[in-house]
């Protein structure tokens, strides 16, 4: 998919969007084959005025029907989100009908247009949109999408298309990783991955192999790995856009290539080479940053391996001794993302010296029950960092909802026989997203930090109109934006 800006329309399209709002009905000169219509359908009222209402057009033109798509934002007080989905559905019409050039009338929503983040959002849904996954289809899906042509004589649009692309890009790739199986998509090829992207990129990378990860004393990330057949990686990008002295922001993305839950078996678990969502997210984070050179020091870890049952693998009531120091009574092999997040967390604090921390997780199903499908659940001990993920959320479109660190909650996972607990089996208190946070709030020693907990939203079980079925590739607009925000 390519993205193009054209100060005026391009005389060949397949279909066309045109947004508008309440004051704004008709703010641009349309081509004159259009305009007719468009006139004639704002001024019938056929459209509902709250944002996200749209109206079809199908026009016979030069011997074909074009679509033209109008969709409302409303009356101004729209979110930034509601305004994203409110061109992802008029894209995704356009997708349906095949269109192969899709011209997008940008100068019809001055208030898109006045907003360059918000222009840019908007011009990566294109990309988004467009994404297929056809590595292992013998017949590939072809949606006929090739080219968004931004209609709009603003200025510095170029500028904003190109980084739309590195993060919409740095997104897919993100979706790619999670997608593929994990009989592909083990610890090993993963690394395999980040080097190649590393050396794109002009990064440091390295990868650390079990033998290493031995020799650092990260027994609760290799525990959880013990299981399985295919041996676990700690990989480390380094990307050093900042001062030499500069403490980098450290991204730490879960990285369970596989969940089955371990010995506390999953009763479903088609789906769980999702649960890398985390290492997918600071992966294509950190390319997206290199690409737009930000002026920052920042690392992402991942701590990949496969939760998986063997006669070598951990069970329930084993003690395990994190990198931290902490000893871990183990009690629920399915609560396996924290340990591996432990590790790594001292990992970035003890080996590299990191200085904000943020950590992102596919960690809880609790997540879902507490904010619901749309949202991922956010915990933080310190305001200020909070307050730039909060904003980095708003450019991003990608939802957040703080829950809290409540100190209450944390005797549920104080162990009897060891320094702390990885689960609150038995407990009725609840809160289960938030007892993950306590516990790895354990480990962030006195970091600033804010934990991402994308289990709602990381994966859908259906198409929606700005991601297919699957992997979503969230959170790596709002790491790279969070990072941006950071920056200034």
């Amino acid at each position: 998919m390519n993205v193009k800006i054209y100060k005026e329309a391009v005389p060949s399209f397949d279909a066309a969007v045109i947004p508008f709002s309440d004051d704004q009905l008709l703010n641009t000169e349309l081509p004159e084959v259009i305009s007719g219509p468009v006139k004639a359908a704002l001024s019938a009222g056929k459209l509902a005025a709250a944002c996200g209402s749209v109206y079809d057009l199908n026009l016979y033109l030069d011997g074909s029907f074009k679509k033209v798509v109008l969709v409302s934002l409303g009356d101004g007080s729209s979110t930034n989100r509601e305004v994203f989905l409110a061109f992802a559905k008029a894209l995704k019409r356009c997708k349906d009908a095949s269109a192969a050039v899709t011209e997008i009338f940008l100068d019809n929503a001055a208030e898109i247009t006045h907003d360059p983040e918000m222009a840019k959002k908007i011009m990566e849904l294109p990309h988004l949109v467009s994404y297929q996954f056809n590595h292992y289809r013998s017949v590939p899906v072809v949606n006929g999408m090739e080219e968004a042509a931004v209609v709009t004589s603003a200025a510095g649009m170029e500028r904003l298309a190109r980084e739309a692309a590195h993060v919409a890009e740095s997104t897919l790739l993100a979706r790619d990783l999670v997608n593929h199986p994990s009989m592909f998509m083990d610890p090993e090829q993963l690394a395999k991955e980040c080097e190649a992207l590393a050396e794109d990129l002009g990064i440091e990378v390295q990868i650390y192999d079990k033998k290493q990860a031995e020799e650092m004393n990260m027994g609760a990330f290799l525990a959880v790995g013990r299981g399985s057949a295919a041996e676990p990686r700690l990989i480390v990008l380094r990307y050093k856009g900042g001062k030499e002295e500069e403490p980098p922001v450290a991204l730490v993305g879960k990285g369970i290539m596989f969940d089955s839950g371990g010995y506390s078996l999953k009763s479903r678990m088609e789906t769980m080479h999702g649960d890398m969502g985390g290492a997918a997210a600071v992966i294509g984070a950190i390319r997206a940053i290199a690409l737009e050179k930000l002026p920052v020091n920042v690392i992402a870890v991942v701590a990949a391996c496969k939760n998986m049952i063997s006669g070598d693998a951990y069970v329930p009531g084993d003690i395990l001794f994190s990198m931290n120091g902490k000893k871990i009574e183990m009690l629920n092999s399915d609560a396996e993302g924290r340990l591996t997040l432990a590790d790594a967390l001292t990992y970035a604090i003890r080996k590299e010296n990191a200085g904000s921390i943020i950590d992102i997780a596919t960690l809880t199903g609790a997540a879902q029950g507490a904010v619901g499908v749309r949202s991922s659940a956010v915990f933080s001990n310190d305001e200020e960092l909070y307050a730039e993920v909060e904003e980095a959320s708003e450019r991003a479109c990608e939802k957040i909802w703080r829950l809290p660190l409540d100190k209450e909650l944390f005797p549920v996972i104080e162990s009897e026989v060891a320094d702390i607990q990885n689960s609150a089996q038995g407990s009725t208190m609840g809160g289960g997203a938030i007892v993950a946070g306590l516990f790895l709030q354990e480990f962030v020693e006195d970091h600033s930090w804010v934990h991402v907990d994308i289990a709602p939203v990381s994966w859908e079980s259906k198409d929606i109109d700005y991601s297919i079925k699957g992997a979503t590739g969230y959170g790596v607009s709002l790491l790279y934006e969070t990072v941006k925000v950071i920056s200034r």
